[in-house]
C-alpha cells in the first residue's frame, strides 16, 4: 500500500502521511461496501416490523464485515494512539461493541440506519485523497466538499438525531427484557458517537464564519484529523 502511495502521490511523504493514507483506503473500502449493502436491510419488512429484536441472515452477514473492520480499527488505533487520539479509540470500541450486539439479535434494523453515516466518510476520505493529488483547484474538489458538508449534516446530524431518539424510545419501552448493562452500553455508545458527530460538525460551522468555504473546510478537516480534536 505504501508503494502505491509513493507512486501516485509523494515518495517523500512521512511515515504518518503514509499511515493515514493506508487507513483511509481501508475506511473508504468499508464505507463503500456498507453504503451499498445497508439499503436492502433498511427496506427489509421483517426487520422494520421488529426493529429492536428482529433477525435477518443477510443483515448478520453484512454486519460481520463491520465487526471485523472495527476490530481491526481498535487494534490499529491502539498501536498508533499518538496519531489517532482517544476519541478515535472510543469511536472504534463503541462501534465494535454495538455491532457485535446485533448477533444477540439486537437493533439489526437500526444498525443499518446508523451505517448510512458512512456516506459522509466516503466524501471525507475523497477530500484528503484529492488534496494528496494536488487537486485543490479542480472543480471536483469543490463539488466533493459541498457533498461532504451536506452528507455530514443530513446523514449524521439530522438523520442520526432522529434515529437516536427512536432507539432510546425502543430501549425504554421494550416488551422483552434487555440486560441493563447492554441497554446502558447502547445508550453510552450512542451518546459518544453522536457527540463526536456534533463536535466535528461544529468545527466546520465555526470555521465557516471566518473564511470562504474551501479554505475553511480544509482547515476544519485538518483540525478534525488531529488527535487533540478527538479528545475534547
Amino acid at each position: 500500500m505504501n508503494a502505491i502511495y509513493d507512486s501516485l502521490v509523494n515518495n517523500n511523504a512521512s511515515k504518518v502521511e503514509r499511515y493515514k493514507w493506508c487507513v483511509r483506503v481501508a475506511s473508504s473500502t468499508h464505507a463503500v461496501y456498507m453504503v451499498t449493502r445497508v439499503p436492502g436491510i433498511i427496506s427489509n419488512s421483517k426487520l422494520k416490523s421488529n426493529p429492536l429484536h428482529g433477525f435477518d441472515q443477510v443483515a448478520e452477514a453484512v454486519y460481520s464485515v463491520t465487526v471485523g473492520y472495527f476490530l481491526w480499527d481498535i487494534i490499529d488505533t491502539y498501536k498508533n494512539i499518538k496519531i489517532n487520539g482517544i476519541g478515535f479509540m472510543a469511536h472504534a470500541v463503541m462501534s465494535f461493541g454495538v455491532y457485535l450486539l446485533s448477533y444477540t439479535p439486537l437493533l439489526q434494523y437500526y444498525g443499518a440506519c446508523f451505517m448510512m453515516f458512512e456516506v459522509s466518510t466516503i466524501f471525507l476520505n475523497l477530500h484528503f485523497f484529492l488534496e494528496d493529488l494536488g487537486l485543490q483547484d479542480a472543480i471536483i474538489y469543490f463539488i466533493n466538499d459541498i457533498a461532504l458538508v451536506s452528507s455530514f449534516f443530513f446523514a449524521r446530524v439530522v438523520y442520526g438525531t432522529i434515529i437516536s431518539i427512536n432507539v432510546w424510545k425502543l430501549l425504554a419501552n421494550s416488551e422483552i427484557p434487555i440486560n441493563p448493562f447492554v441497554a446502558n452500553f447502547i445508550r453510552l455508545s450512542n451518546l459518544t458517537l453522536m457527540g463526536l458527530s456534533y463536535y466535528w460538525f461544529s468545527i466546520i460551522i465555526m470555521s465557516a464564519k471566518r473564511s470562504p468555504l474551501d479554505a475553511d473546510l480544509s482547515r476544519a478537516l485538518d483540525e478534525m484529523d488531529k488527535p487533540e480534536s478527538k479528545t475534547k
